[in-house]
């Protein structure tokens, strides 16, 4: 099995009733659009190989993602431009690419860079915007916040500690909440768990992941592509 040669970067969005896809499906789904495009994958080693794609952090299931990340290895080079018209063809509704960039085969694992993301809540009219002010002012006054895990009912988490930033913004289509929170393996801030120490989880929202945001540049020379 020949080692791969180039490790190019996916930027894409996963919106509309793709934002259902569960992160497993998803992984099959690329994996498929790979295979539909005729790309030259590298796999992995050992006695299931499997084809080397990596996901900077998995999207939420309901949660519209505007600048998702995944880097796949091929064990041929290929030029992005021609990346991206073989798979604009192949994408279903839902999903769109970005932008296609190379990165070093060495450069670190983004998940392992990965320290915040930002999102938005977009709750129309269902609650006013000094209401839910009271509530974000009430909250970021906590010193801690402790909560069970959410896999793990032994364990318990400060998710205050995640939370970095919290603004309520009243548009003209009703109310909206803006978070920066802790995202990754030092420390993961689930917008739900967010949402339920607010006292809204169950009042009508639709939520946006829009960018996700790293400790340092990924890859010298690529492309910003929803990169902090």
């Amino acid at each position: 099995m020949s080692p791969p040669v180039q490790r190019l970067r996916l930027c894409y969005a996963q919106t509309g009733d793709a934002r259902y896809v569960g992160h497993l499906d998803t992984a099959r789904f690329w994996e498929r659009v790979f295979r539909r495009a005729d790309l030259p994958l590298a796999y992995t080693q050992g006695y299931n190989p499997q084809p080397r794609i990596q996901f900077a952090s998995a999207l939420p299931v309901g949660i519209d993602g505007e600048n998702e990340l995944l880097d796949v290895w091929l064990n041929e080079t290929l030029h992005p431009q021609v990346w991206i018209e073989r798979l604009q063809h192949a994408l279903p509704p839902g999903f769109r690419l970005k932008s296609v960039q190379d990165v070093p085969l060495k450069a670190p694992a983004m998940q392992s860079q990965l320290r915040t993301a930002r999102y938005s809540v977009d709750f129309g009219t269902a609650i006013a915007g000094d209401a839910l002010t009271a509530r974000v002012q009430h909250l970021l006054a906590e010193p801690e916040l402790w909560r069970p895990h959410h896999k793990r009912k032994d364990k318990i988490y400060d998710l205050r500690a995640l939370i970095d930033e919290m603004q309520v913004e009243e548009t003209g289509n009703g109310t909206l909440l803006r978070l920066l929170v802790h995202s990754g393996s030092q420390g993961n801030a689930r917008v739900d768990e967010v949402l339920g120490a607010l006292g809204v989880a169950d009042i009508r929202h639709h939520t946006v992941r829009h960018e996700l945001i790293f400790a340092a540049p990924l890859a010298e020379g690529a492309e910003n592509g929803g990169q902090g």
